[in-house]
């Protein structure tokens, strides 16, 4: 058995956690990213903390794990990934609540920062005084922790045709080209890019995320930029 079979069967996860794992595509992300045990990583938006799980088992003694969701997003997730990451009792892992628009990372700190079903985020306003961050400020923070050749993976749930990306931030959805855009202008390059990450599903795109319609089966498109 390889690391990575035996990483994604650890027994530090939950069979709720793995019970995701083939919808998601966990073992693939694992790949795509090219994470190894050593690295430093930056998870962004972990949510409840499902792929959270999976890198607290990935790291060792010498890598790093910072997880980091403004605590707006509380509201919406609950302190399952905060508490994820105290329970693990790893001293090479902890969990931030600061805006998106300051990293909770050194200049050039970081291996690899992951975003999963998150840049969406960036165009929705909960409350009129509630927003997580300018992209072109999110960006380019991500840019700046990011060591040389670091990577920035994004997957996030794909938007209709022929509307822009704030009319897909409403729906929680994103536009890939319109991304793009917005991570290139920061210096980063797109490597990879795949608009059909997840595509075997009923997704019926023109509607938001959370309708029964849509939960837990979007389509979903995934980004590697490289710095």
């Amino acid at each position: 058995m390889n690391w990575l079979a035996k990483l994604m069967l650890s027994e530090g996860r939950s069979k709720a956690d793995r019970a995701f794992d083939d919808r998601r595509r966990a073992a693939d992300t694992v790949s795509l990213a090219e994470l190894e045990p050593g690295h430093s990583v930056l998870e962004m938006e972990p949510g409840k903390g499902w792929f959270t799980g999976l890198l607290l088992e990935l790291i060792d003694s010498s890598g790093e794990l910072i997880v980091q969701q403004p605590s707006a997003l509380d509201a919406f997730f609950g302190n399952d990934a905060r508490k994820r990451v105290l329970r693990s009792g790893k001293p090479n892992a902890r969990y931030s609540s600061s805006s998106w628009e300051v990293l909770d990372a050194d200049v050039a700190s970081i291996d690899r920062v992951i975003w999963l079903q998150g840049p969406h985020e960036l165009w929705f306003t909960p409350q009129p005084s509630v927003t997580f961050g300018r992209p072109s400020r999110v960006f380019a923070e991500i840019q700046r922790v990011l060591k040389p050749e670091g990577k920035f993976v994004l997957i996030d749930n794909l938007a209709p045709p022929g509307v822009d990306q704030v009319s897909a931030g409403a729906l929680h959805r994103s536009v890939p080209d319109d991304l793009k855009v917005l991570v290139e202008e920061t210096g980063l390059s797109l490597s990879y890019e795949d608009k059909d990450w997840i595509s075997e599903t009923d997704d019926p795109l023109e509607v938001p995320t959370h309708n029964p319609k849509a939960h837990l089966k979007t389509r979903q498109f995934v980004q590697v930029f490289t710095k």
